[in-house]
């Protein structure tokens, strides 16, 4: 195979300063208002055991997909009538076999979605049919753990025509992170250093215990919509995006009023005890944490949680926090942030639909929603 660099133009704009659409604040005089629903399962019993972690919406926001890896199906939640409409079988092994690490899923189209496990990513039918398969192995990546290793992170997205696709690529040399871009017809690879990633290892929280490491590293996000595959992690506001049209990378940094712009306190990386290691990630979560963006196509933004934990002592007592909204417009410019009192602890899963942001919410094992609405 060849290995190939596209030319791409790497932009930094800040917006402190010169970027108009980020004066005042359009969004600092918002009213918020919460309803519930619950999904209704039918005879059968949705997955729910990692928090609505590996799920995707269509494209349309009519269904909601949830893998389920105890019956091997892909559960299709209807969210507009409310209801688990149909559970489609997926078989583990054979032609049109996920492998048994399948289960990180994506929307592709109307009628397909992509299952990624560890070392590939398959397109399927909604019918359960193999429609091709992405080996890493065809592409120059590191072995996994050695000098040169390389890890993928996050989801990889496929792109509309199928002929590319979008990975987020680990380092084990020097801790750096790439966006991968994979060449499926000419099996090429372009890897585009990410600025914006630079600090990420250096807020790793290390469990050593009887020889065994267990790294726990900030969360990193790759999300495609439209012509954008964006690109963020919880530690900085800093967002960078690839414009698959130009073949561009651009990296901006955004000026809260309301939050820190990145963690800042150091971290003591290595811990010998579950104990101290769990105290050192509350301590982690009390400082500024960002969330993944997400689009809302009603209103044409895109929006984006942070939040910052609450200290207590009392054990057992759901943890609080101060829970933030940042507005951006399609073009990745902030026009607005607030603060949500409505919202007081962390928010899980989430999703905009109908002009509303969908939270996840698990209400005596169902599956539930708490519907976040917006007004100016």
């Amino acid at each position: 195979m060849r290995y190939s660099t596209y030319l791409f133009l790497m932009l930094l704009v800040s917006c402190e300063g010169g970027n108009e659409k980020n004066n005042g604040n359009r969004f600092s005089d918002m009213a918020f208002s919460l309803d519930t629903v619950i999904i209704d399962p039918g005879d059968e019993i949705i997955f729910l055991k990692y928090q609505l972690s590996n799920v995707d919406i269509s494209k349309d926001g009519k269904y909601l997909f949830n893998f389920n890896e105890h019956d091997h199906t892909v559960e299709k939640i209807n969210l507009d009538e409310l209801r688990l409409e149909e559970k489609i079988p997926f078989e583990k092994e054979g032609p049109n076999g996920t492998g048994p690490s399948g289960g990180s899923i994506r929307v592709h189209n109307e009628n397909q979605i992509t299952i990624t496990g560890v070392a590939h990513t398959s397109l399927f039918s909604l019918d359960g049919k193999k429609l091709a398969t992405i080996f890493y192995e065809n592409f120059s990546f590191g072995e996994p753990g050695t000098k040169g290793g390389e890890l993928l992170k996050a989801h990889p997205e496929l792109d509309t025509d199928a002929n590319r696709l979008y990975v987020l690529i680990y380092s084990y040399d020097d801790g750096s992170y790439a966006l991968g871009i994979l060449n499926l017809e000419e099996f090429e690879v372009a890897k585009l250093k990410l600025k914006s990633f630079e600090e990420v290892s250096n807020f790793e929280i290390n469990y050593i215990s009887g020889g065994i490491e267990i790294i726990e590293p900030p969360q990193v996000n790759l999300e495609m919509f439209g012509t954008k595959v964006i690109l963020s992690t919880s530690i900085t506001n800093t967002l960078a995006w690839y414009d698959t049209e130009v073949d561009s990378l651009l990296i901006r940094s955004y000026n809260s009023q309301l939050t820190a712009n990145k963690k800042e306190k150091e971290y003591k990386k290595e811990h010998e005890t579950f104990e101290e290691l769990e105290a050192e990630k509350r301590r982690f979560r009390q400082e500024i944490n960002f969330l993944r963006p997400f689009w809302d196509d009603k209103s044409q933004h895109f929006h984006r949680f942070s939040y910052q934990e609450l200290p207590t002592s009392l054990a057992g007592v759901e943890i609080k926090a101060n829970v933030y909204l940042t507005v951006l417009d399609a073009d990745l410019n902030q026009i607005g942030e607030t603060l949500v009192p409505q919202l007081t602890k962390r928010p899980a899963k989430h999703f905009a639909k109908d002009g509303k942001i969908w939270i996840y919410e698990n209400m005596d094992d169902e599956m539930g929603f708490v519907r976040l609405s917006i007004s100016e």
